[in-house]
């Protein structure tokens, strides 16, 4: 890919303004093409709205535009996405429906897992923006549209509503399949489409989604799909404003994420440990806030994000939201925060391995999501850890929190502790993307004395092997 020490790959162009502005070039880069892309989606979407133009010229200027951006910023390492799509078209266009897509997904894991080994070497622990993170991206394209294309050869009665949904009968012809693979609103950092979404998006007949019935029901008449949506434009550009603001200056003022390996963090105490892997792992979330939400924003601009009405009619532009702010900061459950996280790659996750593993799926999930985000050990850390206290979490709320369902007040308690465990369990599984490594990680889980993972062990131990739930004689509810 590129020399050692020479790692990014874009362009130098802007290389004058590092110094001024204060960020690298890669990131400076970054920003630039995020901005670049902004201001093209706002006469992307009014100047060639589905309702004026040719769906092949929407798809011909969603191309350029997302190479001409791709290239700026990462360079020749573009050639990299262009063969992994290639390849992944032949293997779709001639191979079998009934095995072309465990081929496509098979090979571009391995081809994703050969770019991070790569950037691991000639990198290692860097944060450079290169061309890893839309191959992560790409990845998820190729193997959805490889599975909705084994799913439209299917017996349809035997698929989920998801997947008829998603379900397509051909294989695209190259200017759309290229298109959905570099469009300029989604090329940088995403967020995660579906082709079905995004050619409904292009023919525009995604605007032509009825209201619900309880809306019809309130004589609210025919909405307009554009009620609202420059206020939804307007918040997610304010949102990711204030994310990139916080950012920048939180960190440095508050817990250095280097501060983890220092020698002062061992002097802490137990309490203060925790507390202080709390604070920086909430200061660390806010740069994946401001690239997310920036990226939504990019998308709604151009128009693509409408998802329908609620039950009043209202507009909802919220089909490529990655990140639920919100709930992330303040669900009061394990699988609540997950959900609010990086939702479209939960999406992808869903619909490629959980809806598709015979066996073990919450395993299997978080195993790829590891592997899709790399090697280091410190991500295996993360998922392994997150896997576990999924199942002890399943668990409490299975076998507990019916003693807590007797009172207001008793609620409420149960409320405050699985709030505070949450936030607790967040910070203590997901500080490893930070130190990466496993003998720092292992060392900051040992000076904590491992309480939680001894804690989630017992509880998944107690309740599976001493006190396992008794049959009631009714079939099995199917747990979340």
């Amino acid at each position: 890919m590129v020399a050692r020490g020479q790692f990014y790959a874009g362009s130098q162009l802007l290389m004058p303004l590092v110094s001024v502005v204060g960020l690298p070039l890669d990131q400076l880069n970054f920003l630039v093409c995020q901005c670049a892309a902004l201001a093209l989606a706002i006469p992307f979407r009014k100047v060639l709205s589905p309702s004026t133009t040719k769906p092949s010229v929407r798809l011909i200027v969603e191309l350029v535009a997302g190479l001409a951006l791709a290239l700026f910023c990462f360079g020749y390492q573009v050639w990299y996405l262009i063969v992994q799509s290639t390849i992944s078209y032949f293997v779709m266009m001639f191979g079998s429906p009934q095995w072309s897509h465990k081929v496509v997904f098979v090979f571009c894991i391995i081809y994703l897992s050969v770019a991070h080994i790569y950037r691991q070497i000639y990198d290692y622990g860097g944060y450079t923006l290169d061309i890893t993170g839309p191959m992560m991206i790409q990845t998820q394209k190729l193997t959805s549209l490889a599975f909705a294309l084994a799913d439209g050869h299917k017996d349809q009665s035997k698929l989920t509503p998801d997947q008829r949904s998603q379900a397509i009968r051909a294989v695209p012809n190259v200017l759309s399949f290229y298109s959905f693979m570099f469009y300029f609103h989604g090329i940088m950092c995403g967020p995660l489409s579906f082709y079905s979404d995004y050619m409904s998006f292009i023919d525009g007949s995604y605007l032509h989604t009825p209201p619900p019935q309880t809306a019809l029901k309130k004589e609210v008449g025919q909405p307009d799909p554009w009620d609202g949506h420059m206020a939804v434009l307007i918040k997610k550009l304010i949102t990711a404003a204030v994310s990139g603001i916080l950012m920048v200056v939180l960190p440095p003022l508050l817990c250095p994420p280097e501060s983890l390996l220092s020698q002062e963090f061992y002097e802490k105490s137990f309490l203060e440990k925790n507390l202080y892997i709390l604070v920086c792992m909430t200061c660390a979330r806010y740069k994946y806030y401001f690239a997310w939400i920036l990226g939504e924003a990019i998308n709604v601009a151009a128009g693509f994000g409408f998802n329908g009405y609620d039950e009043n009619g209202k507009a909802k532009w919220d089909l490529v939201d990655n990140v639920n702010v919100w709930v992330v900061e303040f669900g009061d459950s394990l699988k609540v925060n997950i959900d609010g996280w990086n939702q479209k790659t939960l999406v992808w996750l869903r619909r490629v391995v959980y809806d598709r593993a015979p066996k073990y799926q919450t395993f299997a999930v978080f195993a790829i999501s590891a592997i899709w985000h790399g090697f280091y050990p410190g991500y295996y850390l993360t998922f392994g850890s997150a896997a576990l206290f999924t199942v002890a979490a399943r668990l409490v709320r299975r076998r507990v929190r019916p003693f807590f369902q007797t009172s207001d007040n008793m609620k409420k308690l149960y409320d405050v502790g699985t709030f505070v465990f949450t936030r607790l369990v967040n910070a203590y599984i997901t500080f490893n993307f930070l130190t990466l490594e496993f003998i720092p990680s292992l060392s900051i889980y040992l000076s904590l004395y491992c309480w939680l993972h001894l804690l989630g062990i017992a509880v998944v131990v107690y309740f599976t092997f001493i006190s396992p739930s008794k049959p009631s004689g009714r079939p099995p509810v199917k747990q979340d």
